[in-house]
């Protein structure tokens, strides 16, 4: 699976601090409204599709990166990705998409940052 360019600068080691916050104020200040505005126009699909890309960016860093030592009680990111995800389930999203949804969060909950270290909790 190729990586999408946007979520890979997201998560640079850079932008890593306590809390990994400046991923999160990221996720929330670009990431988010993008999602929401594909919601507004009908594009459940591309929405979904996008909001799994960065779950799985997400994942794969948290664990190559180590985010873990960077946090004591609040992963930052997690509450973003769990704010999309509420987003994505008040609009309405068709069978297709929960499919979608369905598969992709069962991928995640194979990774080792689920296995491990209970992340993302909330799916």
């Amino acid at each position: 699976m190729n990586s999408n360019p946007q979520f890979e600068s997201l998560f640079n080691p850079h932008n890593i601090d306590e809390d990994c916050k400046k991923i999160a104020d990221e996720i929330d200040t670009v990431v988010r409204p993008q999602i929401c505005e594909m919601l507004k126009a009908g594009k459940c699909k591309e929405a979904v599709t996008l909001y799994l890309d960065l779950m799985r960016t997400m994942v794969r860093h948290f664990v190559d990166d180590e985010h873990y030592c960077y946090f004591d009680d609040m992963y930052a990111p997690e509450y973003s990705l769990q704010r999309i995800y509420e987003d994505i389930k008040q609009c309405g999203i068709g069978d297709e998409e929960q499919v979608m949804l369905d598969i992709g969060h069962s991928e995640i909950m194979d990774s080792e940052c689920y296995h491990e270290y209970g992340y993302p909790s909330y799916i």
